[in-house]
């Protein structure tokens, strides 16, 4: 009887642990997740600038051979 008694404190304080665990990971969880929405966001951004610097590089090589067209002209 008293190793029946003991398992269940042990299982008792063990259930005890594990709430306080769960609950951490649901935090962490989320921090996690708020984290790679940062960085998703970070990224679309970034990738958006790069498109436009692009865009513009091409813009401005267009008109750097205009330039050169009118000169010879």
């Amino acid at each position: 009887m008293t190793k029946i008694a003991e398992a269940q404190v042990q299982l008792d304080e063990l259930n005890k642990k594990l709430a306080v665990q769960k609950v951490a990971v649901t935090e962490k969880t989320a921090a996690c997740e708020a984290m790679l929405e940062t960085i998703a966001e970070g990224s679309k951004t970034a990738t958006e600038k790069k498109e436009m610097a692009v865009a513009k590089g091409a813009e401005i090589e267009e008109q750097s051979k205009i330039i050169v067209v009118e000169k010879v002209s």
